[in-house]
Parts: C-alpha cells; structure tokens; sequence
C-alpha cells in the first residue's frame, strides 16, 4: 500500500511517527486531523457541577477507570454528578460497578445517544472526561472527534496522554491531561473543574479557541481536497 499511494493520510503526530514505523516514506505522509461541525461552536454551557463522557464503552476507553476517578470526586464534592453516555460491552460492568460504589444516585447511563442530540449535554456540563488508554493487544486512538467537539462547545477536557488526544488538548490551557491508568490524576483534575466554575470557563473559552485556529472542518475538507486534486494529477 505504501509503495502505490500517492499520498497517506494521518489525523496525528502520533499517526504520522506509527506509519513512519511500519515503512511509510515521509514525504508520502499528510497529516490532517478533522474538525467538529461549526454548530459546536454556538453551545454555550452552564458550568453546573457536571462531569460528561461520552463513547463506546470498550477497551480503548477504559470508561471504568472515569468512574473510579469520578467516586474519589465525590468523596469531596458530593454535588457533583457524571453522565456517561454510550453503548458498548462494558457498559452493564459500569452500571453495576456505580451500584456497588453508592453512586446510583450520582451517575446516568443515558445510553448510545444521537449525533445530533447531544447538545443539551453539552450544555448542563462544567467539563468533558474520557480516560483512553492502550490495550495489551495494542489498539489506539486517533484524534477522538468527541474531544474536539466538546472544546468548540467551550467544555475543558481531562484526558489522558494516548495518541492524538495530546495534541488535541493543551495540557493546563485547554484542559488536563494526566497519564494512562492514574485514576487519582484524574481524579485531582476533574475535581479542580468541578468546583471552580470561574476556571471551567476560563479553560472552555481557551479550548474553543485553540480548535477554532487549528481543528476547523473548512481547514480539514480543503487539505482532503488539495491531496485528491494531487493524486488525480498524478500520472
């Protein structure tokens, strides 16, 4: 594949260094991360004292270890809540890790929800949460869409530092990243969001920004564009 490629796309630094790896030539690779709809730019959220993930409950999310970061969380803001929403095979283990942990009452499993119904959830959320980490057979991320979306929505992220996240989320302007499997990291990072609404919004307005001048669909479909309109020209 590498070798009758005109070009190969990567949506990471850490894409591009994999490829590079596995004996793509460099001058072949374009690195061009996508970007969120522009309506995500429009939300504007509340900073109540709600913690949102939202993804596939899997592996690669490792959504138990967000709960387990998120009942230290509670620990010292009781009024602090998580909506998690998704579908996938561990969701059920994450349900009844919630009941067993006394948190039934502080988190929700609204389940897989609509692409274009995740606008109030936006709303009604101080900051966006997922730990993704890397699994023993080796699977990683991208650059998760969710993460750039929750951002132009004006939500601070805490994430962990795995494949495109960390040149998605600038640690300590636009969120917090911490380091994968340190559930009490996270825990540290998601509580300072929670009860500082002041800094949710500082950070919030950041990350918009930063995916403004360095995530917009325009700037993604344009360079898609240029590198069909090179392979075509190519004999």
């Amino acid at each position: 594949m590498f070798m009758i490629a005109r070009s190969v796309i990567s949506v990471s630094a850490f894409m591009t260094a994999r490829l590079i790896e596995l004996g793509c030539p460099e001058e072949k690779i374009i690195t061009n991360p996508y970007g969120p709809r522009d309506h995500y730019f429009d939300i504007c959220p509340d900073y109540r004292p709600t913690i949102l993930a939202l993804g596939r409950f899997t592996d690669i999310k490792a959504n138990f270890l967000t709960l387990m970061a998120f009942r230290q969380v509670v620990e010292a803001c009781p009024e602090a809540r998580l909506v998690m929403g998704g579908d996938g095979e561990l969701l059920e283990t994450c349900r009844c890790l919630a009941e067993v942990w006394g948190l039934g009452g502080k988190v929700s499993f609204p389940g897989a929800v609509a692409h274009n119904g995740n606008r109030r959830l936006f709303e009604e959320s101080c900051c966006f949460v997922q730990h993704s980490v890397t699994p023993s057979y080796g699977d990683a991320e991208g650059t998760p869409v969710v993460i750039l979306e929750a951002q132009a929505a004006g939500l601070p992220v805490v994430s962990t530092r795995h494949a495109g996240i960390t040149d998605a989320v600038v640690d300590g302007e636009t969120g917090f990243l911490v380091n994968e499997r340190d559930v009490g990291a996270m825990a540290s990072a998601m509580l300072r969001l929670v009860s500082d609404q002041a800094l949710c919004r500082k950070m919030g307005n950041n990350a918009r920004e930063h995916i403004r001048r360095n995530y917009s669909m325009t700037r993604h479909i344009g360079r898609l564009q240029e590198v069909i309109d090179l392979a075509r020209a190519s004999p």
